[in-house]
C-alpha cells in the first residue's frame, strides 16, 4: 500500500535540501538560456523551438534527479532512506516528484520564452512529455546511484545525457543510414518525431510505443539498482 503522507515527506525533504544546493540549483536555468537563443529568430523550425524542451527534460529531469540522489549518498542518508519502512515505489516517487514537478515547470516556461506552438492536440503532446520525462528521471536516478558523488554525476552523465538527450543535435555530423536510424529510435529522436508528426497530423502510435518501452526498461533497471542497495 503506498502512502501519500510518506511521499510528501520525502519531497518535502527534497526541497528544503535543493534550496541549498547552489550547484544543483545553477544548471535548472540552462533551458532557459537556451529558449531564448533558440527563440531569437523571426522563423525559427519547429524542430530547433524543440530542443530547448528536451533540454529541460535532460537537465532538470536527469541531471537535478541525479544530483539530489547522488547528495544523499555524499551525506549517508540515502542508506537510511533505504532501510526505512518506505517500500520500493514509494522511494521511487518520492525521490522523483520534485524533479518531475521542476521539469513541467521549466518546460512551461520554456515554451512561452521560445517560439514553440503547442500542437492543436495539447493531450497527447503533454502525454508524450509525460513519458518522456519519467524516462529522463527513470536515468536520472540510475545515473545518481552508480556516481559517488555530485560531481561526479556530472562526469559520469554527460556522455550519456549527450548521447541519450541530445543524441539528435548530431544527426548531421553522420551519413551512415545505421548510425542516423539508430539516433532516431532514441528518447529524444522520437520525442522530436512525435511533436513533428503531431504537428503534421501524421501517425503517433509507433513514437508511444518506443518511447514507452524506454520509460519501461529504465524504470525497471531503476528498480534493480534500488532493491541492490538496500541490500549492500
Amino acid at each position: 500500500m503506498i502512502s501519500l503522507k510518506r511521499i510528501q515527506t520525502v519531497l518535502i525533504k527534497d526541497y528544503k535540501d535543493l534550496m541549498k544546493n547552489a550547484y544543483i540549483l545553477s544548471t535548472v536555468v540552462l533551458p532557459i538560456l537556451f529558449a531564448y537563443m533558440f527563440g531569437r529568430g523571426e522563423e525559427v523550425p519547429l524542430a530547433m523551438t524543440v530542443i530547448p524542451i528536451i533540454l529541460a527534460m535532460v537537465v532538470v529531469g536527469s541531471f537535478v534527479q541525479a544530483g539530489m540522489i547522488a547528495e544523499e549518498k555524499e551525506k549517508n542518508t540515502l542508506r537510511g532512506l533505504l532501510l526505512s519502512p518506505l517500500n520500493t515505489f514509494e522511494i521511487f516517487i518520492g525521490k522523483s516528484l520534485l524533479s518531475f514537478l521542476l521539469t513541467v515547470l521549466m518546460i512551461v516556461i520554456v515554451t512561452l520564452i521560445s517560439q514553440f506552438e503547442v500542437p492543436a492536440n495539447v493531450l497527447l503532446f503533454s502525454l508524450a512529455v509525460l513519458v518522456s520525462t519519467i524516462f529522463f528521471i527513470a536515468l536520472g536516478t540510475i545515473l545518481g546511484l552508480i556516481s559517488r558523488t555530485v560531481i561526479e554525476t556530472s562526469v559520469v552523465g554527460l556522455p550519456i545525457m549527450l548521447i541519450f538527450g541530445m543524441g539528435s543535435l548530431f544527426r548531421e555530423l553522420f551519413s551512415s543510414e545505421v548510425i542516423l536510424t539508430i539516433l532516431n529510435y532514441l528518447p529524444d529522436g522520437q520525442f522530436l518525431s512525435l511533436v513533428v508528426s503531431l504537428d503534421n497530423g501524421g501517425p503517433v502510435l509507433e513514437h508511444f510505443l518506443v518511447l514507452g518501452i524506454w520509460a519501461f526498461v529504465a524504470i525497471i533497471v531503476c528498480v534493480i539498482i534500488f532493491k541492490r542497495r538496500r541490500f549492500d
